[in-house]
């Protein structure tokens, strides 16, 4: 089980990537339209952030529990430069501007509507 495990997150890894891009990208997205004033928009994308942090931290947590740490190498590997940064902190970095965004487009629309 463990083996089946692992070979499923190594086979996950090079998703990893293109996953991060796409929430920063979400993330900026949700911010930027909560500004514009477009609340069920930046609530939309704020929710699609914090699922995608929340993914992040799932697969730190299941990577301790295999004995391994899961990172991404946002260095250039062919000239020997490696910044590893852990899945915890790119899942946080979504979750907690994703969950502000969230509260505050459900305070915004609410007072839409109280107008």
């Amino acid at each position: 089980m463990k083996q089946t495990l692992m070979d499923l997150m190594s086979a996950m890894m090079p998703a990893m990537m293109p996953l991060f891009w796409a929430g920063a990208f979400l993330a900026g997205l949700s911010v930027m339209l909560l500004v514009l004033r477009q609340a069920r928009s930046a609530r939309w994308a704020a929710v699609v952030t914090v699922a995608l942090g929340a993914f992040f931290l799932g697969s730190q947590a299941m990577g301790a529990v295999l004995g391994t740490q899961p990172s991404i190498n946002f260095g250039d590997p062919s000239k020997f430069q490696f910044i590893l940064v852990p899945f915890w902190q790119i899942g946080l970095a979504m979750a907690i501007p994703g969950a502000i965004v969230w509260i505050l487009s459900r305070s915004r629309m609410v007072a839409a509507q109280a107008s």
